[in-house]
């Protein structure tokens, strides 16, 4: 197609498009007409994205950004985008390695690639050049970006050599760092980078007080911040606040297939992660064998199917193996990994379902939410879930209250229980 024509027919569409948000009344519309509009937006995102993508290194090699009286490509691209110069910066440089690779820009002629997935899967191809087809064939599928960032992850891990890794460690540890400044608005905000093996160490115990704490607030914070409370309390040496539910162990799982393990290092999609943390190199892993809170789970080590309970309590061998099988939400695309919730998914507890694996999922708090409270259904199996919308869907307000009035319910049996 021409230049001429392109930017003809792009003009027009950009006026169209603004036309229609002049226009428009979201308040004469129902959530689901809304719902199905913000969708079409978002596909004009990615479409505007993939342009972007394409264009911007012709901008960059010819200079012409100059000719707009900007400085440098990243400040005309910020400027032009409403982005600040970095994040302008992060797009240049994914779309010049997009540039030189033929899968890439085949993706990026579909219209259907947003910037932060082209930033993992060009990022990931510069370690493992090999990876992009799988990458863009989750897009493809619909995964969600945890996912595809969880499995970018590991094919990094991968692939570099364990010669690499050591290299990598010891900038991480060169570069470590804890910084904090008080906020304009009020209040601290800090940040720090260590090594994922120094973190893991510290890891369980603080997730384990962040979750007791959040249960014992009645879930009405966010984990996050019950998470910063278990942190101070960790860093003054106490345990904080008492907080009833139990002192269970700390323990954080660490996940290693038997092939990697015995090999010792990492190939093809072969997993080592720490649970909640994320890929580490086998030998990375090792260095925390014998770590109190720490256990070792080798995928192909353990029958997973043999371990039954007859409680609701699911037992920790159990969970451990649940943790491995359903990495993220069952749902699909969902690709949440944090905060996780135990599903009695096929027969429900009280209706005297069993505390086995063929009948346990991991969800997230939403969709564990709609399920509970409105209707949907969870069906399959592991690595083939379907996700059953009921017949008349709630919307999200109803659940909120249908919660609440359970979790009023569940609190005024516990104080019965208690006198």
């Amino acid at each position: 197609m021409a230049q001429t024509t392109v930017h003809t027919e792009l003009a027009e569409a950009v006026r169209t498009i603004q036309r229609l948000v002049r226009t428009a009344a979201p308040g004469s519309v129902s959530g689901d007409q809304a719902r199905r509009v913000v969708d079409l937006f978002a596909q004009a995102e990615r479409a505007a994205a993939s342009g972007i993508a394409l264009f911007s290194p012709v901008v960059v090699e010819s200079g012409s950004f100059a000719k707009a009286g900007h400085g440098s490509a990243a400040e005309w691209l910020g400027a032009v985008s409403g982005s600040s110069a970095g994040a302008a910066r992060a797009r240049l440089a994914a779309a010049g390695r997009a540039a030189g690779d033929r899968a890439l820009t085949e993706a990026l002629h579909e219209g259907d690639l947003s910037a932060a997935q082209l930033k993992v899967v060009s990022e990931t191809a510069a370690t493992a050049p090999e990876s992009t087809g799988d990458l863009l064939d989750l897009v493809t599928k619909g995964a969600s970006h945890q996912e595809l960032s969880d499995t970018a992850a590991r094919l990094k891990a991968a692939a570099r050599s364990r010669e690499s890794e050591r290299a990598r460690r010891a900038r991480v540890h060169q570069c470590r760092h804890l910084r904090a400044h008080q906020r304009p608005e009020g209040g601290i905000r800090g940040e720090f980078v260590c090594d994922e093996v120094a973190w893991a160490r510290v890891a369980p115990r603080l997730e384990t007080d962040a979750r007791r704490r959040w249960k014992a607030a009645g879930q009405k914070e966010s984990l996050d911040a019950h998470r910063l409370d278990a942190f101070l309390a960790l860093l003054g040496g106490t345990d904080g606040t008492p907080t009833p539910g139990g002192s269970a162990r700390p323990h954080t799982l660490v996940i290693v297939d038997a092939e990697a393990l015995r090999r010792g290092s990492l190939q093809g999609g072969e997993l080592c992660e720490i649970e909640g943390i994320g890929p580490v190199s086998v030998e990375a892993a090792t260095e925390l064998l014998g770590e109190g809170a720490l256990q070792f789970l080798v995928r192909d080590g353990i029958d997973i199917r043999t371990v039954t309970s007859t409680t609701r309590t699911v037992p920790q061998r159990m969970a451990a193996a649940l943790v491995v099988r359903d990495r993220t939400c069952a749902v699909a695309g969902c690709g949440k990994r944090h905060g996780l919730e135990v599903d009695h998914c096929r027969e429900d507890f009280a209706a005297n379902g069993p505390t086995n694996l063929d009948n346990l999922a991991r969800l997230c708090p939403e969709h564990h939410d709609l399920k509970t409270y409105g209707g949907w259904r969870l069906e399959g199996a592991p690595g083939r879930w379907r996700w059953i919308a009921p017949a008349h869907p709630k919307s999200a307000r109803y659940i909120a209250g249908a919660r609440r009035i359970a979790a009023a319910k569940a609190a005024a049996k516990a104080a019965v229980r208690r006198e």
